[in-house]
């Protein structure tokens, strides 16, 4: 179903994928930090219930793809190390933590829309499931010292924090903006995957030559996003989550490189009406049920996988998506506003990092994206963004080496092995360098080369529908024409010998 390029106001515009997205992994697997208590959906209510019933409990319900909960994970975890020093001094606190990609039930019943969320409550009425009894904990920042202040104030405690502020320094220093160290571009883990060479897996850069988009995790993260969405009722409520999800369908179904994506999106943008009417402020439960990519291939993360279980994954195969879908928009007027207010309401709606989302839509309203109005206007702007992204984490990689992938340099992109003519004359400039003289002519040449995955899609084809391009495969019409050949061969001899024609076998049927 095509979709009308209908004019959208430039403020609607003004947005970007400065996501500060950073894929992480679950704790799961690994051993617990000292005085945290785990949490799944099944062992939630149980594990509590044997505490003592008047015991404080301090709960984080995060998600392991979450950037910002990323950061802040090292802080928390100063905090149930606090606590667990204190050990019987009253007031006893017990914390814990859930991740909500995993275990979604337990959070959808305390209504957790947005991550890192934490609550403060008594262990009875954790375990009773009773929302109205805890607190929303709303510290004045997102360091140990403050969340324990935070407690103190709560319980009428003053509690010592000197150990925790002088050592509080640590990966949750200033997790409010978009990265590591704040600022507007820091800890766009989108941007900080989406320009790397290490197309492989395996940790190690591959040939940057062969480097493209991987239509593998551009389906993962189509898949992946519809199902963090479709396990989050409490995102589906109001007549701006509906417009924002039909915009987003709209968008998929419009221009997803994966056949099989494309597709699926355009069964929900026909079913969309009936299962969420506009004058409801809800869906069915049939659009939950639904799939956005059905008969999905995606098992795995393969250029996105990262070198550490904290890296990654989601976030680097959403910002895959995004980019392509830029790259493959028509050259209409204003193909770029439609899918920057797309990919907007997206991240304010949908993408559950709170922080992250918060920041991307104060940075979406800059005088530059506002601007954005074509398809080269939305390209362009997402790559100098990106760079000014990349240069600033590259920096703080510099800075503290020891948090840096080695795998995953933060540099200016592209580099000159990829792209030798998108700089300008002999001053090429080092790939770290903030001023290169970049050709931004044959810069976006490039980017709609490296993003639009139709080189894939055709090669996927060819080879028999691999790597997500959902064609049949090519041995079947090879199938078919032997089979017509043999066909072929076999009448002639029968009918030769006299054994078989068409007008004897009529007569016999008469």
């Amino acid at each position: 179903m095509a979709r009308s390029w209908v004019s959208t106001a430039p403020a609607a515009a003004a947005l970007l994928l400065l996501l500060p997205f950073a894929a992480a992994s679950s704790e799961q697997g690994g051993a617990s930090p000292p005085g945290m208590l785990e949490l799944t959906d099944t062992t939630f209510q149980s594990a509590l219930s044997e505490l003592p019933d008047d015991r404080w409990v301090l709960m984080e319900f995060y998600a392991h793809w979450c950037p910002h909960c990323q950061h802040f994970k090292p802080e928390y975890e100063k905090v149930a190390a606090y606590f667990h020093e204190r050990g019987e001094q009253e007031p006893v606190v017990q914390v814990a933590r859930l991740d909500c990609a995993e275990f979604h039930k337990t959070c959808t019943k305390f209504k957790i829309t947005g991550y890192p969320t934490m609550k403060l409550g008594l262990a009875a009425d954790f375990a009773a499931l009773a929302l109205d009894k805890v607190t929303a904990v709303q510290a004045a920042s997102w360091h140990a010292d403050s969340v324990v202040a935070f407690i103190g104030q709560h319980l009428n405690v003053k509690f010592n924090t000197d150990s925790l502020s002088n050592g509080g320094g640590g990966g949750g220093a200033a997790v409010g903006a978009l990265g590591r160290k704040g600022g507007i571009g820091g800890g766009s883990a989108l941007v900080q995957h989406a320009h790397e060479a290490d197309t492989s897996g395996s940790g190690v850069a591959a040939p940057l030559a062969a480097a493209r988009v991987d239509l593998n995790d551009v389906e993962g993260a189509t898949v992946t996003s519809w199902q963090y969405l479709a396990a989050s009722p409490q995102l589906l409520k109001g007549p701006e989550a509906r417009q924002a999800l039909k915009d987003w369908v709209d968008l998929l179904a419009d221009g997803h490189p994966v056949e099989r994506c494309r597709l699926g999106a355009e069964k929900l943008q026909e079913a969309l009406d009936e299962l969420w009417p506009d004058d409801s402020d809800e869906p069915e439960k049939g659009l939950q049920q639904m799939q956005i990519c059905p008969g999905s291939r995606f098992k795995e993360w393969r250029s996105c996988r990262g070198t550490r279980p904290d890296s990654r994954g989601y976030t680097c195969g959403l910002w895959q998506l995004l980019h392509t879908l830029a790259s493959r928009l028509p050259e209409t007027e204003n193909a770029g506003a439609v899918w920057l207010a797309a990919v907007k309401g997206f991240v304010k709606n949908y993408f559950q990092c709170s922080e992250c989302a918060k920041h991307f839509v104060r940075h979406a309203g800059g005088e530059e994206a506002v601007a954005v109005a074509r398809k080269r206007d939305a390209v362009l702007w997402m790559w100098r963004t990106h760079n000014i992204v990349n240069r600033r984490l590259g920096a703080e990689d510099r800075a503290e080496p020891a948090k840096a992938d080695p795998a995953s340099p933060h540099t200016q992109f592209p580099p000159v092995e990829l792209c030798s003519t998108c700089r300008r004359g002999e001053e090429a400039g080092d790939s770290k360098d903030e001023a290169v003289p970049w050709d931004e002519e044959q810069v976006y040449r490039f980017l709609l080369e490296f993003y639009s995955g139709k080189a894939q899609a055709q090669q996927a084809a060819a080879a028999g529908g691999g790597g997500g391009g959902g064609s049949r495969p090519a041995g079947w019409a090879d199938a078919g024409l032997l089979l017509c050949v043999v066909a072929a061969c076999v009448y002639g001899v029968l009918r030769k010998s006299g054994q078989y024609s068409i007008r004897k076998s009529s007569s016999r049927l008469l």
